[in-house]
């Protein structure tokens, strides 16, 4: 199988199972979703983890001083980790599928197999950004969904591929973009 044809599976399927995979996920009775986090790794580039940001764990964040607050409000290994879930959960096949795609791209130059993992997660991000999750989960007014990475610089203007523009405004807004 091609590497290309193969991204384009992965990528159906996360645009299938990610509101299934969110739903394994035990919220707390008052808890609301402000984002889910599509994070990749250099050993799972197209999707490892998907976590959520629970909105009484950010207004601590936002009160805490700290430096670089916005790296550390949209760092989703703050938030604790019974809120993250591995899509391989619900759909097994697909740790299946990043397996074999690293395999066909372990001759490949890192930097543009990054590239098209991360590419993955942010047309996925963006276009679920578009899916009404009220009806999946509680979710905040200023609810997103984005692709992260462990060198994800928000100041730099990382988000933007992942959030619609008047999403990525309402956060800007409340100064947390």
């Amino acid at each position: 199988m091609k590497k290309e044809q193969l991204l384009k599976e992965m990528k159906q399927d996360m645009l299938r199972e990610i509101r299934n995979a969110v739903k394994e996920i035990k919220l707390r009775d008052l808890d609301e979703v402000c984002y889910i986090s599509l994070f990749g790794t250099e050993s799972e580039p197209v999707l490892g983890l998907i976590t959520l940001g629970i909105k009484s764990f950010r207004d601590e964040m936002i009160q805490e001083e700290v430096s670089e607050k916005l790296e550390y409000l949209w760092n989703s290994a703050e938030m604790p980790a019974n809120y993250q879930v591995g899509l391989e959960k619900i759909l097994p096949s697909f740790q299946n599928k990043q397996e074999l795609f690293m395999e066909l791209t372990e001759d490949d130059d890192w930097e543009e197999t990054w590239e098209a993992s991360q590419n993955v997660r942010f047309e996925v991000a963006y276009e679920l950004n578009s899916f009404d999750w009220s009806g999946v989960l509680p979710i905040t007014s200023d609810f997103v969904i984005y692709s992260e990475w462990e060198a994800i610089v928000v100041e730099d203007g990382d988000l933007t591929r992942s959030i619609p523009t008047e999403k990525l405004q309402l956060l800007k807004e409340q100064g947390l973009a």
